[in-house]
């Protein structure tokens, strides 16, 4: 996996995937959840034990219909107007950010 990403992820999750590994791997795009599945491989826990994290529409999508426990939207508009599309594509919750979603599991301490 190649990405970039702030050194505390590194503590918060335990795998980060991205298209370069999709296409990489000959995996379907989103909204086909075939990237989302060999994450949770990855992790060695199915879907239904696994989240995603996702700000575009075909990535809820997919992580909905890869059965996945947990499908968080992040919806990056400065109004908020993208969440009732992301709530309608399948996602559990909608948050505006990853520190939003960070502090409202693991509180300001994190």
């Amino acid at each position: 996996m190649r990405y970039w990403a702030p050194p505390v992820w590194n503590t918060l999750l335990a795998a980060i995937v991205d298209g370069e590994d999709a296409a990489r791997l000959g995996l379907a795009g989103k909204p086909d959840p075939a990237l989302f599945l060999y994450a949770a491989g990855l992790l060695g826990a199915g879907p239904r034990d696994t989240a995603v994290v996702e700000d575009a529409l075909a990535g809820v999508r997919a992580g909905r219909r890869g059965g996945f426990g947990l499908v968080v939207g992040i919806d990056r508009t400065p109004d908020g107007h993208g969440t009732a599309a992301l709530l309608v594509q399948g996602a559990d919750l909608v948050v505006p950010d990853l520190a939003t979603l960070v502090r409202s599991v693991w509180g300001e301490r994190a």
